[in-house]
């Protein structure tokens, strides 16, 4: 008697599959699908982040398993279709004078101009999350004192034989940032991989980069300004600097003489690097007192290169696709974030102006009457007096997201769309600014971000 076998379940695999967790955009995975119950059942050489939002998508239905999934489009609360919240939204942009668009670093580039085109045709304001993490960066750059000495994640892993984390954790924040671009990868000049590289780590706290640092420096929180910076990053890049040179540094100035003693053979082993990198986080970035920290360790990277040393300095990047709004703003206005295009005739004179036209400045004035919010969760990320305003019931707020957070309780609309990566495609741009394909590998009921822009754009044209 023979056994009858189960049949043979038809998998799709897609290999090369980018990653859109981070903006590391990891573009060596393999997604297993099964293609009959439209169903990922494997997930390779991702990390756990990356898993994670893979599964989040279930079964391409209206019943999801991940309770985060928003299930339909709502308006004032009350579940709805989404022709009445595409109409909704639509009158809300609308009667605006001058509206908010801000997100979209979790979107395709594709749905970046879209709604790009509507921040232009409302004459509102258009920024990112990058205005809220790195704009101190950009204000230190525009100043003009210090060059900003770049590359690109592959020459960094090529060439790289000193690395520093300053204020950044990527085992926690970029799982796999380590293994594919600055630690252990093997390199043109780094043939055993970490064997050939060491690593310096500066941080606030302990973190699981002690475990590979040659040096960590714990420095003290806060600061950055005055003496209360003492031992704390600005001090160190600053006597770091001075060491260079070759001047001596004071023991005075240092939290702890063993700690000069530390920074004397930091110094010396960058100064004898072939290639330097320092990937600079936001306990740097978006720290109190950060202003005077950058401008210190971009001074430190000037004068390493003026010695002879080939260092660079990279900021580290979140959202999946922060580096695409980035490009698509440089590219269309020559701006990188929070541009104004209220003034002026048609077309619209584009500002942008640090300190005014930034989604936090315009929150603070009260000078948007509505706001556009796609994949972003302003109520908890913002400070708490601008995510109060953002969410004050009487400035109307459309929020376009696969997920539900915080946020989308005080949400005037709310409309749920395809997770862009997983359950559709799209264009993404790596931190570094090397632009990748997105594949679509499930099937689902949502739209994408670019179709629902769209038609919010196609009804405030009509």
């Amino acid at each position: 008697m023979n056994a009858r076998l189960p049949p043979k379940r038809r998998e799709r695999v897609t290999e090369a599959a980018v990653c859109p967790f981070c903006a590391c955009l990891c573009d060596d995975l393999v997604i297993s699908v099964d293609a009959e119950k439209n169903k990922i059942t494997g997930v390779k050489n991702a990390c756990k982040l990356g898993v994670a939002k893979f599964r989040s998508a279930a079964a391409g239905s209206a019943e999801r398993t991940d309770e985060r999934r928003i299930k339909k489009p709502r308006v004032d609360g009350e579940e709805t279709d989404y022709e009445e919240a595409v109409q909704r939204a639509v009158e809300i942009l609308r009667t605006a004078k001058k509206p908010l668009v801000y997100g979209l670093c979790n979107s395709g580039y594709e749905a970046q101009r879209v709604a790009l085109k509507i921040a232009k045709l409302k004459r509102g304001v258009f920024d990112t999350s990058e205005s809220v993490c790195h704009s101190l960066l950009y204000s230190a750059l525009r100043k003009g004192r210090y060059p900003f000495h770049y590359a690109l994640l592959d020459e960094i892993r090529e060439n790289a034989d000193v690395v520093v984390y300053w204020g950044a954790n990527p085992v926690a924040s970029h799982p796999r940032h380590l293994s594919k671009f600055s630690v252990y990868p093997v390199g043109r000049y780094a043939m055993r991989g970490v064997l050939d590289r060491e690593v310096v780590c500066v941080e606030v706290v302990e973190s699981e980069l002690k475990k590979v640092s040659r040096w960590f420096l714990q420095v003290k929180p806060g600061g950055g300004e005055g003496e209360g910076d003492e031992g704390g990053d600005a001090k160190i890049a600053e006597t770091l600097e001075r060491l260079v040179k070759g001047e001596v540094g004071e023991p005075s100035r240092t939290s702890e003489p063993s700690e000069l003693k530390e920074l004397v053979k930091i110094a010396d082993r960058l100064k004898r690097a072939f290639y330097g990198v320092i990937f600079v986080g936001l306990g740097v970035l978006a720290s109190e007192g950060a202003a005077k920290k950058i401008e210190a360790i971009l001074s430190l990277v000037e004068t390493l290169n003026r010695a002879g040393v080939r260092f660079v300095l990279f900021p580290m990047k979140g959202h999946f696709n922060v580096t695409g709004a980035v490009q698509l703003l440089l590219r269309e206005t020559g701006y990188p974030f929070g541009v104004d295009f209220s003034r002026g005739s048609q077309p619209p004179d584009k500002i942008f102006e640090p300190g005014r036209t930034t989604v936090l400045d315009v929150l603070k004035r009260g000078e948007v009457d509505a706001a556009l919010v796609v994949g972003a969760d302003p109520f908890s990320s913002f400070p708490k007096d601008a995510a109060r305003r953002l969410c004050d019931c009487e400035l109307p707020l459309i929020l376009i997201d696969p997920f539900e957070t915080p946020t989308t309780q005080f949400a005037s609309v709310v409309l749920p769309t395809a997770i862009t990566g997983v359950e559709t495609g799209g264009i993404a741009y790596r931190m570094d600014g090397l632009p990748l394909r997105l594949e679509k590998v499930l099937d689902c009921d949502y739209p994408s971000d670019e179709e629902t822009l769209k038609r919010i754009l196609t009804g405030l044209k009509s």
